[in-house]
């Protein structure tokens, strides 16, 4: 399968480096097929950590986000940092000690499987192929160049025979 970009793995790097292409191509009026393989069986199966979100790279990416639906609605409502001097005992730390990048005023506490799961959604609005399910296994060169990557073999046992349901990898490039 040709395209002109292959990105691995729908987490929200891979995500939206997908959707910031889509959106150059489209504001300069070219056409690109962009893909993205993901191991997982569905975009965001692998991500099922929380985490508190910093939406800066959001706004720059959608500014109309909220207008969107993104999952990002929970906003940090304070933060403290404990220095914990044993297992049953902690001391907060003043919060003039605790550097800047520690404060999360503005941020939002968010599921990453549920942005990426969202993620996915724009990236399919604007157009990119995105494939669940298949893991990339190889990097393909030519001469000294990247060209894409193969995904794995699907349908082998674990001694390393074809099964009915054998289904050889794909060249993405």
């Amino acid at each position: 399968m040709e395209f002109d970009a292959v990105i691995v793995g729908a987490g929200p790097c891979g995500l939206s480096a997908a959707c910031r292409l889509m959106q150059l191509a489209r504001d300069a009026d070219k056409k690109l097929n962009v893909a993205v393989v993901e191991k997982g069986s569905e975009v965001g199966a692998h991500i099922i950590s929380g985490a508190v979100f910093d939406p800066t790279p959001l706004n720059q990416l959608f500014p109309d986000w909220q207008q969107l639906g993104a999952p990002v609605t929970t906003k940090v409502a304070g933060d403290e940092v404990l220095f914990m001097r044993s297992s049953a005992s902690a001391l907060k730390v003043p919060s003039l000690l605790v550097p800047a990048p520690m404060h999360n005023k503005g941020n939002y506490i968010i599921s990453l499987g549920n942005l990426c799961r969202w993620l996915g959604d724009q990236a399919e609005a604007l157009t990119v192929n995105v494939f669940p399910g298949f893991a990339a296994s190889e990097v393909l060169y030519e001469s000294d160049r990247v060209v894409g990557v193969a995904t794995g073999d699907m349908g082998v046992s674990a001694d390393g025979r074809h099964k009915q349901s054998y289904q050889a990898g794909y060249e993405l490039r």
